[in-house]
């Protein structure tokens, strides 16, 4: 079964067109139980506005788990 992405895992996009090195850290889920609804992750990227962005959970792979 593969694991949910969840609050403090450190993600990147995966499969993008462009070789972007961007990592950031996971800090909302929505919506934050199992739903019918495609869950959206918010991030913080490094390096980035500093803004919370909402990506789509299949596009982020898992670079360092949380405890």
């Amino acid at each position: 079964m593969k694991r949910r992405i969840k609050k403090g895992d450190l993600v990147r996009m995966k499969d993008t067109l462009y070789d972007s090195k961007l990592i950031g850290i996971v800090v909302d889920r929505h919506p934050k139980a199992i739903s019918a609804r495609k869950p959206q992750i918010g991030i913080k990227w490094f390096g980035g506005s500093g803004k919370t962005d909402w990506e789509p959970e299949p596009w982020l792979e898992v670079v360092s788990e949380s405890r």
